[in-house]
């Protein structure tokens, strides 16, 4: 029996769009413009009247990444369910 690798990896050239940016990252539509408008994330692209992200720079970004604190991710859930706690109100 031999071992074959299935590679499953995309293009890393590829443009793609909000939903797979979100699906990829985990967050929502919200997190990315505002991280995106802060600096703080890839910037889109224009392509007519669609808007794109490559998807070489959102792998790049998850990769520069430090490794958040239990601090970190405390104070990032607290935020998450106090946000979500004025949607319903």
């Amino acid at each position: 029996m031999t071992n074959k690798t299935i590679s499953t990896q995309q293009p890393q050239n590829e443009l793609i769009k909000i939903q797979e940016v979100m699906e990829i990252t985990t967050f929502s539509r919200n997190t990315i413009y505002k991280l995106m408008g802060n600096g703080e994330f890839p910037r889109l692209s224009k392509v007519g009247r669609g808007s794109y992200w490559k998807r070489r720079e959102i792998e790049q970004w998850i990769n520069d990444l430090t490794p958040a604190t239990d601090e970190q991710v405390q104070e990032a859930a607290e935020q998450a369910a106090k946000a979500a706690r004025k949607k319903v109100h």
